[in-house]
């Protein structure tokens, strides 16, 4: 998935989740666009975040992988 898909993603969630909070109060929705801005940016800026997390965590899976593949292989020449 790429940064633009999980900023985008998480930034129109952040605005439904600003219009859902406002329809549970019962106030006008888009009298104040500013605060569904603010919730685009916030929460764009999470996935922002999560999408470089993934990758960080793939990278060290993958190099945890790769070391225990060498063991293994190490393991089975002594045996």
């Amino acid at each position: 998935m790429s940064v633009l898909t999980s900023v985008s993603g998480f930034a129109a969630f952040g605005v439904l989740v600003r219009t859902y909070a406002l329809g549970l109060q019962k106030r006008p929705l888009f009298s104040n666009p500013a605060s569904h801005a603010i919730a685009a940016g916030v929460f764009g800026g999470v996935g922002y975040y999560v999408h470089y997390l993934q990758e960080r965590q793939n990278a060290a899976m993958a190099g945890k992988k790769e070391l225990l593949l060498k063991n293994r292989a190490r393991a089975e020449e002594l045996a």
